[in-house]
């Protein structure tokens, strides 16, 4: 990500991944935050998929109260620390998976497209 901190994505491909970066960044922290705070969620579980979805449901509530009532959570700095780490070492057996997967990248191709198409609209 550091290389569109002062320019702006000059193509399709850099668009969708800047976005797809920023994105993951946030979806890892939340869930690393969950996990940390609740450690029910963290690892195998022996509910059915239905009760995993409603306990991250009620986490994710829970969460949020807590946050409302204390917004200087230790745990959220903790958190951000260790999810770079983290990040680095899915980044390259992701990559690997994605380029043996070519439906995959067709998809991307056209999200891609898709957003390259909406970003130059809006900067028309």
């Amino acid at each position: 990500m550091n290389e569109f901190t002062e320019r702006s994505p000059e193509n399709k491909k850099e668009l969708f991944n800047l976005r797809h970066s920023s994105l993951r960044t946030i979806i890892e922290r939340g869930f690393g935050i969950l996990k940390s705070r609740f450690r029910s969620i963290d690892g195998n579980s022996f509910w059915s998929y239905e009760t995993q979805v409603d306990l991250v449901f009620a986490c994710c509530i829970i969460h949020n109260r807590i946050m409302g009532v204390d917004p200087n959570d230790f745990l959220l700095e903790e958190i951000c620390l260790e999810s770079e780490s983290f990040r680095r070492t899915i980044n390259l057996s992701q990559r690997e998976e994605r380029e043996e997967n070519r439906e995959w990248i067709t998809k991307r191709e056209m999200i891609a497209s898709t957003m390259w198409n909406d970003y130059n609209t809006q900067r028309n």
